[in-house]
């Protein structure tokens, strides 16, 4: 970039956004003497460290700094004083920049404070170095744009971590008290400042990398049930069993053969042998004759029960029904109306207790489904922007992982942290809304986007779009 050719487009802009918007002088008005750019230098420094600064409760009030600023050089001088064009150019684009700058980021958040104290300082660099305006990578630029990223305004109230803010209070603190002409103050800053990031990431990584884990985990378990499922509905087949019967195989039974599924694997000779159990306990319960037992096959039943967590009475009387086709009705101890209550009751391997059940929604209209076919190719950590109120507010979630199994995709914080699941359909319908967005790859930093904002809306106001 030439950083001399854009500096002097911007003086352009500058010059034309005067001639058009500048008030013309009043008859007899004397034109005040132009202040070094020395002393308002000087004056800023002193600003900088004034706790009585114009608009220093909020973010600074820089119209108010420069009318200070002159009244105190009218003070001392005896005379009226006025920037020069160039230091009144900088001034203008500085207060610009801020402007566009508070759009990008949250206004309660804990590092915005610390943007509006470096506001005066990155004043002075300006005024000292004109490339601050036409350098994307210039220091002090590169500075306030880490600092603004951690408050930018589609991270929420959980993203940001506090561990962060005294580093970035120190980096802040340090650029500020020690600046004195010399931009690589900043760069020291921003350095030491992307250690602290740095180590901030890796932490947010290792926690994302753990909820991942577990939802692989989660996906095995569901995949276990479906095979189990499957396999029960292939032995059980067109047989006549009662229908008490039944729900015992497709809940107590399923949970054993989806147990061994998890722990075994398909090609084990455990899995092999549960299958083998299934179709003698099928056979059992279909014998016409109530009678028959086999007490190896009933106590096999009683401690694959007991594995999966049911109580050893329980396990004794599901045994004894699904190891011969005797009625529980007819066997001491529990009665089958109480044990179908436990049985409801009862929190199934791997589920969650009092999780709802599925909506049935109704099928996906082709530009719900365009959008599911377009979340199913995304690759994992893709950006997701979720729409949170009427205002059009936004918060961004990375999508770590979902799976294809149970159709439900992961997500996490900046900080790694879970935030929750969300079903692939269930975002394409947002999607569809304009309630859930694809975030695109942003080159440009946030002040980067900041500073374009402002040299377009200074076009627009100039006449000169491009």
């Amino acid at each position: 970039i030439d950083e001399q050719a854009a500096y002097q487009d911007l003086q352009k802009l500058l010059s034309n956004h005067r001639r058009i918007h500048q008030r013309p002088m009043s008859p007899g008005q004397v034109p005040g003497t132009p202040l070094p750019t020395n002393d308002v230098l000087a004056a800023l420094n002193r600003f900088s460290t004034a706790p009585d600064l114009p608009g220093t409760a909020g973010a600074v009030n820089l119209s108010d700094v420069k009318h200070s600023l002159l009244a105190q050089a009218r003070q001392q001088t005896g005379r009226a004083m006025e920037l020069s064009p160039a230091d009144n150019d900088t001034f203008e684009l500085i207060d610009l920049l801020y402007k566009h700058l508070q759009t990008e980021i949250r206004e309660d958040a804990p590092a915005t404070a610390l943007i509006k104290r470096l506001q005066l300082t990155l004043l002075r660099v300006a005024l000292q170095d004109r490339a601050f305006f036409v350098r994307p990578n210039h220091p002090a630029r590169q500075l306030l744009n880490t600092v603004s990223e951690t408050a930018a305004k589609w991270l929420g109230e959980e993203d940001f971590d506090p561990q962060l803010l005294a580093p970035l209070q120190e980096a802040v603190t340090h650029a500020v008290k020690n600046y004195d002409g010399d931009v690589a103050i900043f760069e020291q800053s921003n350095k030491d400042l992307q250690t602290h990031i740095a180590q901030h990431v890796k932490r947010a990584e290792t926690l994302e990398r753990r909820h991942v884990e577990a939802a692989r985990g989660k996906e095995k378990l569901e995949v276990a049930k479906q095979r189990a499922t499957s396999v029960l509905d292939d032995i059980l087949g067109e047989q006549q069993l009662p229908k008490f019967t039944r729900a015992l195989l497709k809940q107590a039974w399923a949970d054993v053969l989806t147990l061994t599924y998890l722990r075994q694997g398909e090609g084990s000779e455990e899995w092999r042998r549960q299958i083998d159990v299934t179709r003698k306990i099928v056979a059992a319960c279909a014998s016409p004759d109530p009678s028959v037992e086999d007490p190896e096959l009933k106590q096999h039943i009683e401690s694959a029960l007991k594995l999966v967590g049911y109580h050893e009475d329980e396990a004794d009387v599901i045994a004894r029904r699904l190891s011969s086709g005797q009625p529980v009705e007819d066997e001491e101890g529990e009665s089958r109306t109480e044990l179908t209550m436990k049985l409801k009751a009862r929190v199934r391997l791997g589920e969650e207790g009092g999780k709802a059940k599925k909506e049935e929604l109704p099928a996906r209209s082709s530009q719900e489904e365009e959008c599911y076919e377009q979340l199913r190719l995304l690759p994992f950590g893709t950006w997701i922007e979720f729409v949170t109120n009427q205002q059009g507010d936004v918060v961004r979630r990375r999508m770590s992982w979902f799976s294809p199994v149970t159709d439900n995709a992961l997500f996490v914080n900046q900080r790694g942290q879970r935030i929750g699941e969300h079903s692939l359909d269930s975002l394409a319908r947002m999607m569809a809304k304009d309630q859930v967005r694809i975030v695109t790859v942003q080159r440009a930093g946030l002040v980067d986007r900041a500073w374009s904002a402002a040299m377009n809306a200074l076009r627009a106001l100039t006449g000169h779009r491009e």
